[in-house]
């Protein structure tokens, strides 16, 4: 008789010590064996390979266009804000946000000169997103210095970075005894004889000059790791899986052609053959053809002919890059219907929009805290400079403001407009936050209502409209008549 761990272990399950385990702890013999070791994230890749991780997230939306479009459809999300001033002063306001406007041009804020805040805001977050982190500098001349996340690092040339010490800098940042960045390694890029790229020491910049902008998973992460990272194998998959089955199918496009040889019977056609030596120097027959539009074969007597096809792309081909493309969006919680609508309903699009919206309301949060950390500086300079003066009494900390972010788009507008009707009517909802669910200011437009009905009675102008109710509206208001 087998005993029960004989049992256990050909039905492949623990025995009895292991059941009262975790049992991804156990090695079965059947998969990688569990890991051993912990470490900090930091560790995980070195200097090279971080590197290598960088260039090749970069790579894919260069040369891949459903990279690309993840990467925008990301950007359009979770990198567009409006900035509104809200300490109830409405000339203080004004103030403040033309200060900010003029500021956000490209010459004022952008130390290169070629970006505005809005369009660095969404470079930021795309050097995230590929890199892994960002830093802003913020300059003694008021502008802030972009720096990628490759050039935070130990440098490659030369005599190296000044005051280096192996036991406090972690991938180009040093840190102090409490785990917190106390200065940054700069260095700039320099191409070597054979065209690689080097890293030669540039400056340090101290941590307090610096908005440090990454994607981080762990408490003790110093440097930031791309999101991407999980998807993109499964992309360079699809990429070259795309080109081999365009390869492919241009082979198909080539007329292939099969002659059988059935002996006795004639096709139809004058036998037209023609002679030549082949390469043993005997006299042997070919066929007569001619690969133009209405194609003539001359064949032997008894000889039939049929076309090589190939359907191509498979159907299953075509059905597994769907399951790829929908596991390398998640990577930025991407669902599949932004990408292809074709067969979903509008319940199940806007079910998708809004647990996206869930997902990209922590990325929102995280962009506009850097917004928040250069608002803050740029107001404390202006006041310091005089550009900015506030009411007496009123210290810079009571100075409200907020980076308001793009709203979500309409699906089915008028099933919407309804629905936060309704929510309003029934003191669920306010026209606040209706309005900022979808990115307007309550305040802005009650102040343009303002403005064209003053405009349209110095005009002798009605603004009336009428709007007629939907059919839905229309029939409940019928049904309640009757009851």
């Amino acid at each position: 008789m087998t005993d029960p761990t004989t049992l256990l272990r050909i039905a492949g399950l623990p025995n009895q010590p292991e059941m009262f385990s975790y049992h991804a702890v156990v090695d079965k013999k059947k998969r990688s064996a569990p890991l051993t070791t912990t470490r900090s994230e930091d560790k995980e890749t070195n200097t090279t390979e971080r590197r290598t991780l960088v260039a090749t997230a970069r790579d894919l939306p260069r040369n891949f266009a459903v990279a690309a479009w993840m990467l925008r459809k990301h950007l359009d999300y979770v990198s567009r804000f409006s900035f509104q001033a809200k300490t109830g002063n409405d000339i203080l306001d004004a103030q403040i946000e033309a200060l900010m406007a003029r500021w956000s041009r490209a010459r004022n804020c952008d130390a290169a000169g070629r970006h505005s805040l809005s369009r660095m805001i969404r470079l930021a977050e795309c050097c995230r997103v590929l890199d892994g982190d960002v830093a802003l500098v913020k300059l003694g001349d008021g502008r802030l210095q972009a720096i990628e996340g490759d050039r935070i690092a130990k440098p490659t040339v030369g005599d190296g970075a000044p005051g280096w010490d192996e036991e406090k800098v972690t991938a180009g940042v040093e840190l102090n005894g409490t785990g917190a960045a106390t200065r940054y390694c700069i260095c700039k890029r320099s191409t070597m004889s054979q065209g690689n790229t080097s890293l030669a020491f540039d400056r340090w910049v101290s941590a307090a000059d610096v908005i440090f902008h990454g994607y981080f998973t762990r408490f003790d992460q110093v440097r930031g790791v791309s999101p991407l990272s999980t998807a993109i194998n499964t992309l360079q998959d699809l990429y070259e899986g795309f080109d081999y089955n365009l390869i492919k199918t241009k082979m198909h496009a080539m007329f292939g052609l099969a002659i059988l040889r059935q002996g006795g019977l004639t096709d139809g056609f004058d036998y037209a053959g023609t002679s030549t030596t082949n390469a043993e120097g005997n006299t042997v027959t070919r066929y007569d053809y001619d690969l133009r539009p209405g194609l003539k074969l001359e064949l032997d007597p008894g000889d039939t002919i049929e076309t090589i096809e190939s359907k191509t792309p498979a159907a299953e081909f075509v059905a597994f890059c769907e399951l790829m493309l929908k596991v390398a969006l998640l990577a930025l919680d991407i669902p599949y219907t932004f990408f292809d609508s074709r067969e979903s309903s509008y319940s199940g699009a806007r079910q998708d929009m809004l647990q996206y919206d869930e997902a990209a309301e922590v990325k929102r949060a995280d962009n506009q805290e850097i917004l928040n950390a250069i608002t803050d500086w740029k107001l404390a300079a202006w006041v310091d400079s005089n550009e900015l003066a506030l009411p007496p009494g009123m210290p810079l900390t009571d100075v409200r403001y907020e980076w308001q972010p793009a709203g979500l788009p309409w699906i089915d507008p008028l099933k919407e407009v309804e629905a936060d009707i309704a929510a309003i009517n029934a003191g669920l909802l306010s026209r606040t936050r209706a309005c900022k669910a979808r990115g307007y200011d309550f305040d802005d437009i009650l102040a343009e209502l303002a403005a064209e009905q003053a405009e349209a009675i110095e005009q002798g102008v009605s603004l009336k409209a009428e709007v007629n109710p939907s059919p839905r509206a229309t029939e409940g208001a019928a049904n309640a008549g009757t009851e």
